[in-house]
Formats: structure tokens, sequence, C-alpha cells
């Protein structure tokens, strides 16, 4: 079904905050290299940080805009930290030092292949970033053209030795445990290529790698990756693997108790999985996002609703399906805002049902292959979440109609008429199952650092070596405080140019975003050890940049 009242669902409507913003005063973008201000001093406390290291997922590596790339690298998570420590070196009258990451060397990044499926093409798409088209004046997202496969493939070049940052995108915690990570077999489960590009080749796991370079001093954010990666895709375990707890809780263990008794001096900072389902990412597409006017509302109901709820009410009276369950997935719509149209994979699948159903001459062959499409189909309440990404879809023809010709009446309308994906949707179930997962890692972390800190054998140079920064409530905070403050620097919870914090992936933060959570670590740092390592200052760092024309 074609809905007259909306050409494209694209939601253009959510960046409309643009107007606004870019009213605001202008704020200056400095390159912490070249501030003016006064430079910053403080003082190590009882940590050594003559060699700093990190490792991580994707935000202590610093993707951006959804991906790796050289802008986005360069104020990573682990540098902004790294810049900062520097600034007690002088007071303790040590040496300056170079934080070494392994370079991308990629204007744009590499994202996906684009619509030709083939690697190294014009098509290929890089960074996204916010674009007005020419033709319509319409504001939303795009990506880059070129993508650079290229610097995927192509091995860091750089002293692997000296590195400081041992952190990788796409990785879940399995990754820095295997020695499989950065190959030999590309092929195997665990290879990663954005480790590949400076790992050990085989000879070593990411974990080993990086407790080898003897950090004195280390940061180490493990876990958070696999519930980014797996609510990102929707709670789709045919993307991304579903979060334990309890499994994640133990492979962790091991990781910090390796890192903790490699070096009996060596101290470090870890950190929690963030509440995660409050980023940008999982709250601009609400639940009941579909306008309709009269008509349109009224043609779904005679055309797919009475169908379809005229199975449920079917297989409920002939003790085939829960009442309950019919009840929750009567399909209605009415005039004004409507609930999305979703797969819910926890629900009954009712292609099995209504064979039985054409088998007892009770439905048609036709009407069974109508109904294909729905076989665990319901709408959306309050409790599910729509990503962002599910707006490349929601409110355009899924597919051309029964009479063959695009753009007519009866083509199902992604979200509407055609049911979104798994991959669209985190469903309430999801969501609890997620929370609670994270939830047990969260205690296991707090658990094992705290008999860490307490094992006199494993510290027998000194008790509490470890600190750790709680990072659950940190996002819902920012979303509920903004606009945020900082230095007069004003910053606001979004995209927004110039004042947002997040890059235009709305799951990473951009440079000034980077800068607010690595204060986080910092504090904690400072509160554990004794240490008075100055805050990253906000306003040095770059916020989105304004909306390029796009042809």
């Amino acid at each position: 079904m074609k809905m007259k009242t909306i050409k494209q669902l694209t939601f253009i409507a959510i960046f409309s905050f643009i107007a606004l913003s870019c009213e605001q005063e202008s704020i200056m973008k400095i390159d912490p290299t070249a501030a003016s201000a006064p430079t910053p001093s403080g003082t190590a406390g009882t940590a050594d940080f003559t060699k700093f290291s990190a490792i991580g997922g994707s935000y202590v590596a610093g993707f951006t805009d959804g991906t790796l790339y050289t802008n986005g690298q360069k104020n990573s998570l682990a540098a902004i930290i790294a810049n900062q420590i520097n600034y007690t070196r002088s007071a303790d009258a040590q040496a300056t030092y170079t934080f070494n990451q392994p370079d991308i060397n990629s204007e744009n990044g590499f994202i996906n292949v684009g619509a030709d499926g083939k690697p190294n093409t014009p098509d290929d798409n890089g960074r996204m970033y916010l674009g007005t088209s020419a033709a319509t004046g319409e504001t939303g997202l795009y990506f880059k053209q070129p993508g650079d496969a290229a610097a995927m493939q192509t091995p860091y070049a750089g002293d692997k030795i000296a590195l400081n940052n041992f952190a990788f995108g796409n990785s879940v915690l399995g990754h820095f445990v295997s020695t499989e990570t950065g190959g030999p077999s590309a092929a195997h489960p665990l290879f990663n290529n954005f480790y590949a590009r400076f790992g050990a080749g085989g000879s070593a796991s990411p974990l080993t790698q990086f407790l080898g370079t003897a950090p004195s001093f280390w940061m180490a954010w493990l876990g958070a990756s696999d519930f980014v990666g797996y609510a990102a895709k929707g709670g789709d375990v045919a993307q991304a693997p579903k979060p334990d707890g309890a499994t994640l809780s133990v492979i962790w263990g091991q990781a910090l108790t390796a890192m903790i008794s490699s070096n009996q001096v060596a101290k470090g900072i870890v950190g929690t999985v963030p509440d995660i389902l409050a980023l940008p990412y999982f709250n601009f597409i609400v639940s009941n996002a579909i306008p309709l006017d009269a008509a349109t509302a009224a043609a779904l109901n005679a055309q797919l609703g009475a169908g379809f709820n005229g199975s449920l009410n079917g297989l409920a009276g002939a003790g085939m399906l829960s009442t309950a369950e019919a009840a929750q997935r009567q399909l209605t719509w009415s005039a004004g805002q409507n609930y999305l149209l979703m797969n819910d994979s926890s629900l009954t699948d009712l292609g099995p049902l209504w064979d039985v159903l054409v088998n007892a001459a009770q439905m048609s062959a036709a009407q069974r292959a109508g109904l294909e499409p729905y076989r665990q189909a319901r709408q959306a309440t309050d409790n599910d979440k729509a990503v962002l990404a599910a707006q490349g879809v929601l409110g355009l023809p899924q597919s051309v109609g029964p009479d063959g010709i695009a753009g007519t009446a009866d083509d199902p309308i992604w979200g509407v008429s055609f049911p979104l994906s798994d991959e669209h949707v985190l469903t309430a179930t999801e969501l609890v199952e997620f929370e609670t997962a994270r939830a047990t890692l969260n205690a296991g972390i707090k658990a094992k650092v705290k008999e860490l800190n307490e094992n006199v054998v494993i510290n027998s140079a000194g008790l509490n070596r470890l600190a750790m920064v709680d990072l659950d409530g940190t996002y819902a905070g920012w979303a509920t405080n903004s606009p945020l403050s900082d230095n007069g620097v004003v910053v606001t919870y979004d995209f927004s140019p110039p004042t947002g914090m997040w890059s235009f992936d709305a799951v990473h933060p951009n440079a000034r975003g980077y800068a607010l959570l690595a204060n986080k670590w910092i504090e904690a740092i400072n509160a554990h050890f004794g240490s008075s390592i100055p805050k990253a200052q906000v306003g040095w760092y770059p916020g989105p940049a304004l909306p390029e024309a796009v042809n």
C-alpha cells in the first residue's frame, strides 16, 4: 500500500534542530596542540605515568562518524587521556612522550562497499556526514565517497613495539584473548581486520601484545563493544552475538587478572558498560512514528488488518494460539500517529499454523501467500526501540506490489504495511535481556576489581592498583541535563552543529564528546591514586561540522 499522505517517510524531521542550533554563537574550534591558553599542570600521585597504554573497543580506538579515519582517530578517548596525563610529567620532571596509535592514514575511512557490492570502487562508502540536498533542500545523513577499503587492508607501517593504543573496532570481548584475531586466516570467526593491520599475526592475542609493551599505567575498557554492536543491529543475532553477562564476566575476569598479574608494580583503570540504550541512536525514532490520514488508515484496516486479525482469531478459537497472543498482535490503524509494524522473533511463528488452515480448507492458498511476510508481525509498543538505521527504509516501498507497477497503491511500505526486520527494532523482550546481561557484567567487573585490589599475593608491591570508572547512567545523565556547559562552552546531547557531542553515527562521540568522556576517566584516576591530572578542555576539540551541499 502506498501512503498518499507521505511521499517518503525518511524522518528528515529529526534533523530540524539544525535550523535552531546554527543560530547559536559560533564556538571556536582550537587544536589542543596549538591552544594558546595557559598550559595546565598536574601531579601523578601514587600512579606512575612513565608509559601509558590503552586497550579496548571502538571508543578507545577513536571511531567517529561510523568508522575509523584520521581526524577521528587523532582525538580518540585514549589519545585525549594521554594528552592530559602528559601535563603531569613536567611537574614530576619527566620528559613529554608521544602516545603512538596505529594510524589509519585515511581521510574517509571505510564503512561498506556501496551499491555495486565491490570493494575499492568509487561508490564505496566512507565516514558519515551531514549534507543538504541541492535538489530538495532537505538535510540528512550521507556517506563520503569513495570509502577507503584499502586503509583496512594495508598493514600498519610504524613500529608495533612502540604502540600505546591497542584498541580496535567491530570487536567483542573474545577478540582480545584470541591469537586468531590478527590472522593468519581471515576466514577464522574471530579474525578482525581492524586489528590485523597492526596485530601480531597469530603469534599473540591483542591482550598479550598489549601487555608485552610493559606499560607502567594502562586503561582497559572491555566488554562495552559487545553490547554496542548487538544493540546497534537491533538484537539481530545473525549479525551480532547476544551478550551473555555471566560468560562475559568470566572472560573479562580472566583478562583483568592477566593484566594485573603481568606486572607487580603497574597500575591501571577499567570501566563498566555504560547505559548504551540512552545513546541518540536508539532514541530518534519514536514507536508511534507513522502519521496517517483517515483514508489511508481505513484502507490498511480493510486490506491487511481484517485478514490478519481474522486469522489470529481463528487460530485462537481453534486452540492453536493463545487468546492473549492473538489479542496482543491485532493490527489496527487510525488517523494520526500510528505504531510501527515490526517482526518479533519471540512470537509464535504463524506460518505452520496457517498451513494447517490451508490443509483444512479454512484458508485459501492465495490468502496464505499474502500473509507470508506477517508470520511474526505485530505493531510496536512504547516499550520497543527502533534503531536509527531503520530510517533508511521506514516509509519507503519494500517492493513492487501485485500490480507490477512501482509507485502505486498496492506497494508494501516498510514499517506501515510491511514489518520492519529484526535488525531495525529492539523488542521489549530483547531490551530486558540486554539490561539484565549488562547489569550482570557490571556486577562482575566491580566484584573482580575489588577482589584483585585486595589480593595480597598479586599486589605484593602494594594493594589497590586498580581504579574503576562506573559509567552506568552517564549517558542518561548527559541527556537529561543537556545542554551542558564546560568552561563556558555549550555542549548538547545530539549531533547538532556546532554544539553536539555525538558524531553523525549517533553511537560514537565526536572529539568534543570524547573529551567529556575522557574527563570521567580522569576523575576516577585522580580520586583513586591521588593524582591531579587536569581535565580536558572540551572547547579545544571540534564538534560536528555544518551541513555540506550535496548534488
